[in-house]
């Protein structure tokens, strides 16, 4: 063709086909040379590594090729962690006192939990991490590599210089036995979407904490303060659940792996298939990689940029390959023989070093359904006083505290529809109060034919027992004792007034008239009298001439449940089950909201 273009004189676009007819023959004498003989070693006939040794394959750089022959763990002997530990009782049988004496001269974030052909392999995350990737399919023994692993870490570190958050999203019990030890601050072993949560929020709390920490001192890391805060190891099962269920959570972990070496915290993020579960941010930034048996080599060479890890037996759970960026070593994991003897050693040397307990929770379970009693949730329970009175467990978001109702500063709203536990507050607000001598309580509600009220009919605190006919003309500190017996407390020096009012909406009705409405204002006026009403619509309450704060059980409709004063985030991490649940409410004071479960009434409600 060439030759014709240039007969022909079209020699320009001769020109323009030179270098592709160039190519051409090059490339065909590159397929007719003839090779030498013995060529290159064939791609993937891989050496067995060496015990000890980087696993290295024909191209002479670690973990490029693909093995010809599968390892053999088997040449491994892997005892149980009990005796790889010397902690089986044969050199002191009180094992404890051997976790108690370790305790003291502790190994930092350095444990050995399993072994390699030349002997026990020990891991430090701090140095050789932070952080670790931990990939295996079901049935590798990625469970028993991780207790044998956290447990190893406790035997070596006592519960002030280590804690434990684990986060089981597989809804297995990988973790149900780990959370006896005294090292651990929190855990999630169920599907709970909304205890997960709460855990990830307690995280970014903490970080935020030592970076304070570490910049009010103003050095580098948390290992230069004066007192530095406790090792804090995060252990996530099944890191892909958390993708995708708690995505916008699970970018804020990015934080957490970039600077948690310098803060003292690590996690260990477990998957199945590695593939993709990691975004190259947190990668960037966990240089310590373990690889069980897999499924295929992609997923093997996800972490170890070898198929390697694909080749191993499922007859051999426990074996894997670890790659911490300067090697690739083969390891069988330790099983523990029994955790429960293991367990039990470490409470007693903590108990014989601090008496028995734990370390201080990080979070805590989600509000329960229902409160009889808040001293299981508090340490110090509250006490009611005419100061405040307890009436609900509060929740920030990441733990729970008892909440108490302020007396003399000012009234308070309640406001929900019906059968959200109106009435039900008010009872507990005035069996609580009855018992503080220095209240004179009385609540008013709506009967037949008209209104009633009930008041004290002791000094001693207990409430009447009849309800009777409220007149227009009595005083509001005046209630009718049944049979005119009782000591008034609004009489008693010091005494403070609450007036609980039940389905309040028709006095604040600019419609309505009568002199108990007139009566209900003027109490709301007094700020000698604390009101405590009742309300199903908000329409006509005024603040804050009407009142200070508000308890708002949500109705579900956004638009009134904002126009109520419940902030949006709030309502966002709100479940369907929070806004039919009676005693579900929001606390709306001094410009905070707080989500609350209301205690129920009893004979002497609080503690």
């Amino acid at each position: 063709m060439l030759i014709f273009m240039v007969v022909s004189g079209r020699g320009g676009y001769g020109l323009m086909l030179l270098p592709g007819i160039i190519g051409m023959v090059l490339s065909l004498w590159l397929n007719l040379r003839p090779r030498p003989k013995g060529g290159d070693r064939e791609r993937g006939s891989w050496e067995q590594p060496k015990s000890g040794t980087t696993a290295t394959g024909a191209s002479g750089q670690p973990g490029l090729d693909i093995p010809a022959q599968p390892y053999d763990f088997a040449a491994i002997k892997a005892p149980c962690l009990e005796d790889l530990l010397a902690l089986n009782g044969r050199d002191d049988p009180l094992v404890w006192r051997t976790i108690l004496r370790r305790w003291m001269d502790p190994s930092g974030l350095r444990a050995s939990f399993s072994m390699t052909q030349s002997g026990p392999l020990a891991l430090d995350l701090d140095r050789q991490g932070p952080h670790a990737l931990l990939a295996g399919t079901t049935g590798s023994g990625k469970s028993v590599l991780l207790q044998s692993w956290c447990l190893a870490l406790a035997l070596a570190n006592p519960p002030e210089r280590l804690h434990f958050i684990f986060l089981d999203f597989k809804g297995g019990s990988a973790f149900n036995r780990l959370e006896g030890l005294p090292h651990t601050v929190g855990s999630v072993s169920d599907l709970d979407l909304q205890h997960a949560s709460r855990a990830l929020r307690a995280l970014e709390q903490e970080l935020r904490e030592r970076e304070l920490l570490v910049a009010g001192e103003r050095v580098a890391s948390v290992a230069m303060l004066r007192e530095p805060p406790a090792d804090l190891v995060i252990v996530i099962d099944e890191f892909y659940a958390l993708r995708s269920q708690l995505p916008d959570y699970a970018d804020r972990l990015v934080r957490v792996a970039s600077l948690g070496r310098s803060l003292g915290m690590h996690l260990i993020a477990c998957t199945q298939n590695p593939l993709g579960q990691v975004s190259a941010d947190m990668k960037a930034n966990m240089s310590m990689n373990i690889c069980l048996r897999v499924r295929d080599g992609m997923q093997s060479k996800e972490l170890l940029s070898s198929a390697v890890a694909a080749s191993i037996s499922p007859l051999m759970p426990g074996a894997a390959f670890c790659d911490d960026g300067h090697s690739l070593q083969a390891l069988r994991c330790s099983p523990i023989r029994n955790m429960d003897t293991l367990l039990e050693a470490v409470a007693k040397a903590q108990a014989f070093r601090l008496g028995p307990g734990r370390a201080k929770a990080l979070f805590t379970s989600p509000l329960p359904r229902e409160i009889k009693d808040l001293a299981p949730y508090c340490e110090v329970c509250p006490q009611a006083s005419s100061a405040a009175i307890p009436f609900a467990l509060a929740d920030d978001g990441i733990s729970l505290f008892p909440l108490s109702l302020p007396i003399g500063q000012g009234n308070i709203a309640v406001i929900g529809a019906a059968a959200r536990g109106k009435s039900t507050l008010l009872a507990t607000l005035a069996t609580t109060a009855a018992q503080v001598p220095s209240l004179s309580v009385e609540v008013w509600r709506q009967g037949l034919p008209g209104w009633q009220t009930i008041g004290i009919t002791s000094a001693a605190g207990s409430l009447g027992s009849q309800w009777q006919g409220l007149a227009d003309d009595s005083p509001i500190d005046a209630p009718g004792t049944p049979g005119g017996q009782g000591t008034k407390r609004s009489d008693l020096p010091g005494a403070r007034q609450v007036l609980l009012v039940d389905d309040a909406d028709e006095f604040l009705d600019p419609m309505r008239q009568g002199k108990i409405r007139d009566r209900f204002h003027r109490a709301l006026a007094d700020p000698d009298v604390t009101v405590v009403f009742a309300l199903e619509s908000s329409r006509h309450l005024r603040l804050p001439e009407h009142c200070s704060g508000r308890i708002v059980f949500a109705s579900g409709e956004r638009p009134v449940d904002l126009m109520n004063g419940i902030p949006s985030a709030l309502l966002a991490q709100s479940s369907q089950d929070d806004f039919r649940l009676p005693g579900r409410g929001f606390l709306i004071h001094q410009a905070q909201a707080t989500a609350l479960q209301c205690l129920l009434p009893t004979e002497q409600s609080g503690c």
